[in-house]
């Protein structure tokens, strides 16, 4: 598996087909056989202006009904059938986001204070959500405020369940917020654990604190319907969240950041594993990943670091 984006990764587990972007395929979705390995078929994506094209590439998959495949871009939503033939092309009425999730059998996207579904005719959108969503502009005052917009756009995380739409937004005061929008009308907000698994006080980045581990966290479901955020902490996973009562478990690394968790199923989590160098440094060993890249992939038992899971939550974690 050569260099590709984290983002772009997609898990039919009814199947055992692994999609994920990769630079082997420039053009591409490749799919993969969770059993063999093996490469099943590629969907085509490519870049340019056509209904079935992305203007700016792509930048975001999930599963469709039956089988198929949603993937954003800029602006753009293409549904692809199970044999990765486009069937649909989608322009939300939204301004935010570079993902896309399925929301009750329809593509939906995040958007400046909710989300849009696509509609069963073209204009039909439906927007949940405070603002409503529909804007395809956004006033911006200053040069930080662009900045800003561009950076909620790049951050911003969603994923779908039947009957709700969760998007996670970044927050540079901690933890990130999840709120929660309904196909009733509700809406909702979900706590993400402020402490992580290590005491990250005194640690800089680039002369600035360390950011939450839930920043630019990816947004999943577990078999229990329980929301699962999986970010890039050295000693954290991430956390499995009950989006009804609020209790969660908190993941362990046990990798020393050589894999990357990509989806939580059943007791175990899927991780591709990143290449790495080991150096030695002012006589300590020093590993040096290169986190964008991945070989394989396999299956781990999750390590639970701390929290108070809901009873069921994880059956052989202890």
């Amino acid at each position: 598996m050569a260099r590709h984006l984290f983002r772009l990764v997609a898990v039919d587990w009814e199947r055992n087909i692994l999609y994920v972007d990769d630079k082997e395929e420039p053009e591409g979705i490749m799919a993969f056989s969770l059993e063999t390995g093996e490469w099943l078929r590629t969907i085509r994506t490519p870049e340019g202006e056509g209904p079935y094209e992305f203007p700016q590439g792509r930048s975001g998959i999930d599963l469709a009904p039956g089988g198929g495949l949603y993937v954003s871009g800029m602006m753009r939503v293409v549904e692809y059938d199970p044999q990765g033939m486009p069937i649909h092309s989608w322009r939300p009425e939204s301004n935010l986001g570079r993902e896309v999730c399925n929301f009750g059998g329809a593509p939906t996207v995040p958007s400046e204070g909710g989300v849009i579904r696509r509609g069963p005719d073209a204009g039909m959108d439906q927007a949940f959500g405070p603002s409503q969503g529909k804007s395809r502009g956004v006033v911006a005052g200053t040069i930080d405020d662009v900045r800003a917009i561009v950076m909620r756009r790049f951050d911003t995380r969603i994923a779908c369940l039947d009957g709700a739409a969760y998007v996670a937004m970044p927050s540079e005061e901690g933890p990130a917020s999840v709120f929660v929008y309904h196909r009733s009308g509700e809406e909702g907000t979900v706590a993400v654990p402020v402490k992580g698994a290590t005491d990250r006080t005194g640690c800089t980045r680039n002369g600035e604190p360390c950011p939450h581990w839930s920043e630019r966290a990816r947004m999943s479901f577990d078999d229990l319907e329980n929301i699962v955020l999986l970010g890039h902490d050295w000693a954290t996973h991430g956390v499995i969240i009950n989006p009804d009562t609020g209790c969660h478990a908190l993941i362990r690394n046990t990798t020393r950041g050589q894999h990357t968790p990509i989806r939580i199923h059943a007791d175990s989590v899927l991780v591709l594993h990143n290449p790495f160098e080991v150096t030695e440094k002012d006589g300590r060993t020093v590993y040096n990943v290169t986190g964008n890249s991945a070989y394989r992939v396999s299956m781990h038992p999750l390590r639970r670091v701390s929290g108070e899971p809901c009873p069921g939550m994880l059956p052989s974690v202890r």
